[in-house]
């Protein structure tokens, strides 16, 4: 009788899972966030405890799994709506190279060495850094890469996001909030907090209101 038991709640437990992990969404399924992975872990372990234990049933692990989506649901909009949020759940891509020149000290703070810079610049059929324009380490581990020879923009981070400015961005080209609201004003625009997207490429600043 057991192992009928055991049968039926590993089927329950499939399926379960398949069902949460379909709530989280293709976001989520197609890019692993540190946030991400611990709700997996998480989930899975609780769900497996539950199989076959007499002190912890399935519908145990299965409300516990419920909460940890719950939870995980709830701070994915908190940070959808607060960037501090999402910065702390997220972290934020770094800019390994910028404008050509490679940054030692980012690399050094997150342990990052130049044969794992190469290794990923090989990955992306780019031979040399002498190629790269922008390299941003993602915050899923993934080098995003822009070569010289394609670039377009200034600055491949978004100045102005739903209405939220992007100072680390405009630190970065060496600029400040004064002078993207001027470059606004110049086409109209009177506050920034209308802007639902906006970036700075070579030749124009490119904006979307909302």
């Amino acid at each position: 009788m057991k192992y009928v038991e055991i049968f039926i709640e590993c089927i329950a437990t499939y399926f379960y899972l398949v069902f949460l992990l379909r709530y989280l969404g293709k976001k989520e399924m197609g890019k692993l966030s540190v946030s991400d992975l611990i709700v997996f872990l998480l989930i899975s372990e609780l769900m497996t405890l539950s199989i076959g234990n007499e002190e912890v049933n399935f519908f145990h692990g299965a409300l516990a799994a419920l909460v940890i989506i719950v939870l995980d649901k709830l701070c994915s909009y908190a940070a959808m709506k607060f960037k501090p949020i999402k910065k702390v759940l997220e972290g934020h891509p770094t800019f390994i190279v910028n404008k050509g020149k490679l940054n030692q000290e980012k690399m050094e703070a997150l342990n990052y060495s130049i044969d794992d810079l190469c290794h990923h610049l090989r990955l992306q059929g780019i031979g040399s850094l002498s190629e790269v324009e922008f390299a941003i380490l993602e915050t899923d581990g993934q080098l995003s890469v822009i070569e010289t020879q394609k670039s377009q923009v200034e600055m491949p981070d978004s100045l102005i996001v739903d209405g939220e400015m992007n100072h680390e961005a405009l630190n970065l080209m060496g600029k400040n909030e004064d002078w993207l609201k001027k470059k606004l004003r110049q086409h109209g625009v009177n506050d920034y907090k209308d802007i639902f997207y906006c970036v700075m490429e070579k030749e124009r600043l490119f904006f979307i209101k909302k």
